[in-house]
């Protein structure tokens, strides 16, 4: 009886994974060189036993990163290959083009910090700063496997997601905001449940004053396509609102911009919205 129950378990996570497959794919069709969907895809495949299709995935992902000259991304990705097989050619080429770019493997350059490395200037990073589908995807997984949400709410909200994602409509997408948007009911339950987790606690955001100083801390269109916000600011610290607590690379990436201190904190995606169009009024 064990073991069934145990073969039961690894029917349903199976199954899951391919949903994330399915889901990361139609990323694909619309944003062929995503490159956390091209992440994505390859981890996923590993995890089904595909290696050859995770093989694939990791080499999309080099040609995307020697075609846009990311060092940094590419150093990180050519060490990974080392684990591979060398006789592949694919992937002996792949490294050498990776190498070329990236210098050669070893150092601090292959330290575990490159893959998630922020730039050290408070300049803008096109690649980070932009909308990223895969990071709400990443987030609307956690849930599922958290038991948060259904895997029919999880379905929904992918849908959401990359329809929202697709308008031209300029509006900040997020998970909570796709939850909102299809009156899912247990919003403050999971909120709640997800503030504990990620130490972000919720705030009345409609409650602040935002002074000016603090509004004009973070790039209109970052705080809008990356679903954050500054709204006070206290000696060398800043207080924050994300739409997803879960993503630390961009919390990161906001004390690089604000040269602050920053603690963080959710609220109501409504809410968020409605600072944000006054902030754009101003």
């Amino acid at each position: 009886m064990a073991d069934e129950t145990q073969n039961l378990a690894g029917n349903e996570s199976e199954e899951e994974i391919w949903i994330a497959i399915e889901a990361f794919e139609k990323i694909r069709e619309a944003m062929p060189d995503d490159r956390a969907s091209l992440e994505a895809l390859a981890h996923a495949y590993v995890q089904v036993g595909d290696r050859t299709r995770s093989t694939d995935y990791l080499l999309k992902l080099g040609q995307v990163l020697v075609d846009e000259g990311d060092a940094l991304a590419a150093s990180a990705l050519a060490a990974q290959f080392k684990s591979f097989d060398p006789d592949n050619p694919s992937v002996v080429a792949m490294c050498a083009a990776l190498d070329a770019i990236g210098g050669p493997v070893g150092g601090a350059a292959e330290s575990a910090d490159v893959a998630s490395a922020v730039p050290p200037t408070g300049g803008g990073d096109a690649t980070y700063d932009a909308f990223n589908l895969a990071d709400e995807l990443s987030f609307a997984w956690s849930l599922m496997e958290s038991e948060q949400i259904t895997q029919e709410d999880y379905s929904t909200a992918v849908q959401d997601l990359t329809n929202m994602s697709a308008s031209d409509n300029p509006s900040t997408v997020s998970v909570l905001h796709a939850l909102e948007f299809s009156e899912f009911k247990g919003l403050e339950r999971l909120m709640t449940t997800v503030a504990k987790e990620c130490g972000t606690p919720i705030i009345g955001l409609l409650s602040f004053d935002i002074p000016k100083k603090a509004s004009g801390a973070l790039p209109f269109d970052f705080m809008v396509r990356r679903g954050v916000l500054v709204y006070e600011l206290i000696g060398d610290d800043a207080l924050v609102v994300v739409m997803n607590p879960s993503d630390k690379q961009l919390q990161t990436r906001v004390e690089v911009l604000t040269k602050r201190k920053c603690h963080f904190f959710m609220a109501r995606p409504t809410e968020f919205d409605q600072v944000v169009g006054n902030f754009s009024a101003a």
